[in-house]
């Protein structure tokens, strides 16, 4: 992968209706702070980018502003589960091994442990605030396993 790039759910309701908190939907202002992001990263994608989602309400709705923008295909993972394990979602993610960009669609604290493990910080060093884009890019050397930061944005 040569980019990964982890998007983390906009804000959401604190309860659902039926008190399930996969169940939790998007507040107004986190319906219009994803399609904020969505706009900005339907400028900057590739054609081939994969968009993997958490099956949580919250996170398909934040993923389903950039799908209407830009037609990206949806895949529901979950791995990317808020009950998934940093460990889960890493050993998940060797099958898009082959993929060139990866957008994840997820939680905190996940993403941000994630994220960690990536640029090789300490686990709990990056926290991702909602809505927000981190984009993460493989170094300019062809072997090199190593990460660096290629843009964070926050929807404001």
């Amino acid at each position: 992968m040569t980019d990964l790039i982890f998007w983390r759910h906009a804000e959401a309701e604190d309860f659902s209706a039926s008190g399930l908190d996969t169940e939790r939907a998007l507040t107004k202002r986190g319906a219009k702070d994803a399609a904020k992001m969505a706009k900005w990263l339907s400028k900057k994608l590739p054609a081939d980018t994969k968009l993997l989602v958490s099956p949580a309400l919250r996170c398909q709705q934040t993923a389903a502003a950039l799908h209407e923008m830009n037609n990206l295909a949806v895949t529901t993972l979950e791995l990317l589960s808020v009950n998934s394990s940093p460990q889960q979602m890493m050993d998940g993610l060797a099958a898009y091994a082959d993929s060139k960009v990866l957008l994840l669609v997820g939680h905190q604290p996940n993403l941000g442990i994630l994220i960690a493990h990536y640029l090789a910080m300490p686990e709990r060093a990056v926290s991702v605030k909602k809505g927000a884009v981190w984009w993460l890019r493989k170094g300019v050397a062809q072997d090199s396993a190593h990460y660096r930061i290629h843009a964070v944005m926050l929807p404001d």
